[in-house]
């Protein structure tokens, strides 16, 4: 694959991300029907095209994985508790685990203390995976460890980290050229999740309206209730923008679903595939977009470096 194509889908990945964040962002919690058929950047929470905890984590993720060469689990729970801005749309759960981390706390421990002592089932961990998926892209193993070992610095729910493996391998295989459901299906390991990507798969020839997607498949803030949707909307509309569009009018976590469709999409088709008024309208400032796009180069970079050694 040329380089200028490997930094386009990886910037896509990324960006695809922040996009579909800053999309959903103004609809979460919204029914299918109030959300318009052509998406717009609108204000929300800290203004025009800003994005939510889902890209502010995936650039955490990003920043700790060039620092440090990989997961890190100790160094990943400090940074995301460090990058926390409880104005971005934190869930509760998540909250918690990264006050606990900032009292010193270890990442695993922390996140195995909420609900219940069970973990967080949340899509926390896959809204966020993107960066792992350009890291790892060729390397369906190693993808497969370093997706686990950063959802459990969160999520310690076999259905928080399963689903956060099943959206890298989705993004990773998009990048690839390669059929991101196929990818997911093959990674899932709970039943809950496969069950719900087979059934995604069986609808793959069915014309669905966004609101009957999510009735088939979900569009609620758990994992496995979340990321099928995803990847059903990236896998069955041809451009960035349809997935993008239809994934958000799903309804329901429209910021997450939109984010992890657009990871996807983007990913396989490339950041120049994103509207370009889209890109435009996304914030910028110190970690802003121009910050996102040198990370996916920063990434690319590592990933050869992984290679070559």
């Amino acid at each position: 694959m040329p380089v200028n194509s490997v930094i386009d889908r990886a910037r896509g990945a990324l960006l695809g991300t922040f996009v579909g964040d800053a999309l959903g962002m103004p609809f979460e919690g919204a029914p299918p029907a109030a959300i318009p058929k052509r998406l717009t950047m609108l204000d929300a929470r800290l203004g025009r095209g800003t994005y939510t905890d889902d890209t502010e984590m995936a650039i955490a993720l990003s920043e700790s994985l060039l620092e440090h060469g990989g997961i890190e689990p100790g160094a990943l729970g400090r940074a995301f508790a460090e990058a926390h801005d409880p104005r971005r749309g934190y869930g509760a759960g998540t909250t918690e685990v990264l006050r606990l981390v900032r009292s010193g706390l270890p990442p695993h421990d922390a996140a195995g203390s909420v609900f219940g002592g069970e973990g967080s089932q949340g899509n926390g961990a896959a809204m966020r995976v993107a960066p792992l998926a350009v890291l790892y892209a060729d390397d369906t193993a190693a993808l497969a460890e370093a997706a686990r070992e950063s959802a459990r610095v969160t999520h310690a729910h076999p259905l928080g980290v399963d689903a956060a493996v099943v959206q890298a391998a989705a993004i990773a295989a998009a990048s690839m050229a390669a059929a991101p459901l196929d990818a997911a299906l093959a990674a899932a390991t709970t039943a809950e999740l496969g069950g719900r990507l087979t059934e995604a798969a069986r609808l793959l020839d069915s014309v669905l309206q966004p609101a009957e997607l999510a009735a088939a498949l979900g569009n609620r803030s758990t994992g496995h209730q979340s990321v099928p949707a995803a990847i059903y909307s990236a896998a069955t509309h041809e451009s960035v923008e349809l997935a993008i569009t239809f994934a958000v009018r799903c309804g329901g976590d429209t910021d997450t679903i939109g984010a992890m469709a657009g990871a996807i999409a983007a990913a396989g088709a490339g950041a120049s595939a994103i509207p370009s008024h889209w890109l435009e309208a996304l914030e910028e400032g110190p970690k802003g977009r121009s910050h996102v796009e040198r990370l996916a180069d920063q990434l690319v970079a590592a990933r050869g470096r992984r290679r070559n050694v």
